[in-house]
């Protein structure tokens, strides 16, 4: 089943050398227009080696760029002014819900708005689990994983040793 991504799961993934899992744990990746202007373009504008994972997808046809019509448009650009979300997780909102896919979403406001509005979502730290329970990579390797996330972006201790614990009973 396709997912439709904003730019902070995809640059995350690259810098760790994980954007493949995307791909084995859903096939295809939709992107928007400004999602890959900010993950891509300016990747490479700011001389970034992990643009080159993402433009291996795109080249690959796994990650598919995907142009929002007028009205989409017009929603996104809505959701950007009455909210604090980017115009990236507005057209992910807008799309995952036109699409009726899940959302890979990692802006705490951007998943309320998607939980409101009933849509599946998960975010950066879930997709590295789904890919350790489908024995897509080991224990050692979701923990290293995590580990180097800690170091790009905030995630809270506790969500940490919560996803380990519920790891440890996986592997069990």
């Amino acid at each position: 089943m396709p997912v439709v991504t904003n730019a902070s799961p995809v640059i995350v993934l690259a810098r760790i050398r994980r954007l493949q899992l995307l791909k084995e744990l859903y096939g295809i990746v939709l992107m928007s227009p400004s999602v890959k202007v900010e993950c891509v373009d300016r990747g490479k504008e700011a001389g970034a080696d992990d643009v080159l994972e993402m433009e291996k997808g795109v080249s690959q046809r796994w990650i598919q760029l995907v142009s929002l019509n007028r009205e989409e448009m017009q929603q996104a650009r809505s959701l950007t002014d009455e909210t604090r979300i980017g115009l990236g997780e507005a057209e992910a909102l807008v799309l995952a819900k036109r699409r009726n896919v899940l959302a890979v979403l990692d802006d705490k406001e951007a998943r309320a708005i998607a939980k409101s509005w009933n849509l599946e979502y998960t975010g950066t730290i879930m997709v590295l689990y789904e890919a350790f329970v489908k024995r897509l990579i080991s224990h050692d390797e979701l923990v290293d994983d995590l580990a180097k996330l800690t170091r790009i972006m905030w995630i809270s201790t506790d969500v940490i040793t919560e996803i380990i614990r519920r790891a440890k009973e996986v592997k069990k």
